[in-house]
């Protein structure tokens, strides 16, 4: 099947250029998670000293 690309107002990619674009949304979303968890242990980190040195 041969779609006319020109009807939907995109641009057809080659290989090469397709995979060169792809994937830059999981290394975000890996920053993203990698930061919350930082942030979480960071903030439990504190927690728990405050719990340990409330005695």
């Amino acid at each position: 099947m041969n779609s006319d690309m020109s009807l939907y107002s995109v641009t057809e990619l080659v290989p090469e250029e397709a995979s060169a674009t792809s994937g830059g949304c999981f290394w975000a979303v890996f920053g993203l998670v990698a930061a919350a968890l930082t942030a979480l242990t960071i903030v439990a980190g504190i927690a728990t000293a405050r719990v340990l040195n409330h005695k």
